[in-house]
């Protein structure tokens, strides 16, 4: 199950030793797929114009530097600020690395208080685990991991930032589950399970930790 990454901008680089089944909602392969790849790709917010189209920009990207067939995921962070947690539960084992950027970052259910945004960011995170689920199971994963996520995100401004509004996500974050693909699968990965607990606990760690470096990053550029 486990991978190992690699980063040289423009890409960060996952790379599992055989393929696995994967859920996300990735520009290149949105729902259900089997791959063995996941690559980031940096990207600046001049080189998305209204003109292209970001589907066709990232297979084209892919190919160039042969990466075809890769899932793709974009983000206008600077990539060398990836982030990697795990945790085990039981048998159980979570893996997630994550980028990080809320310059477009909202509140879930308040469309109106949305800013127009000039700078577009992303929290494009890779969940993996070492054990087969069903596609119930996988849906359920990528609902707790979103959990985690957006459970990360508020805990942070909550008890560092009680003073600005609470970001939730972005509008353009990416969550992808993957686990080995084998024909026995776990059912279930709700809270309760040790699934749902490493999911939940690894994916926590890493937003709280990108989010404290993002954050801290801005900073210095302001100053």
């Amino acid at each position: 199950m486990s991978f190992t990454f690699t980063y040289k901008a423009p890409w960060l680089l996952a790379e599992f030793e055989t393929p696995q089944r994967m859920l996300s909602w990735s520009i290149t392969h949105p729902g259900f797929c089997v791959n063995d790849r996941v690559a980031w790709l940096e990207v600046r917010n001049d080189d998305l114009n209204p003109n292209i189209d970001a589907r066709d920009y990232m297979i084209d990207k892919l190919k160039k530097d042969r990466l075809n067939g890769a899932l793709g995921l974009m983000t206008s962070r600077h990539i060398q600020h990836h982030h990697f947690a795990e945790s085990a539960k039981g048998f159980v084992k979570a893996q997630c690395l994550s980028t990080l950027g809320l310059s477009n970052g909202s509140h879930v259910g308040f469309p109106e208080n949305e800013p127009t945004h000039q700078k577009f960011g992303t929290i494009n995170s890779l969940c993996a685990l070492n054990v087969p689920l069903s596609d119930g199971a996988l849906i359920e994963a990528s609902s707790v991991a979103t959990q985690a996520r957006t459970a990360a995100l508020m805990d942070f401004y909550h008890t560092h930032m009680p003073q600005v509004p609470v970001i939730t996500g972005t509008g353009t974050d990416c969550i992808v589950i993957s686990c080995p693909n084998s024909a026995s699968h776990t059912m279930f990965a709700g809270l309760h399970t040790n699934a749902g607990k490493a999911i939940g606990e690894a994916v926590y760690a890493v937003t709280l930790e990108a989010v404290i470096v993002w954050h801290k990053t801005v900073q210095r550029l302001r100053n």
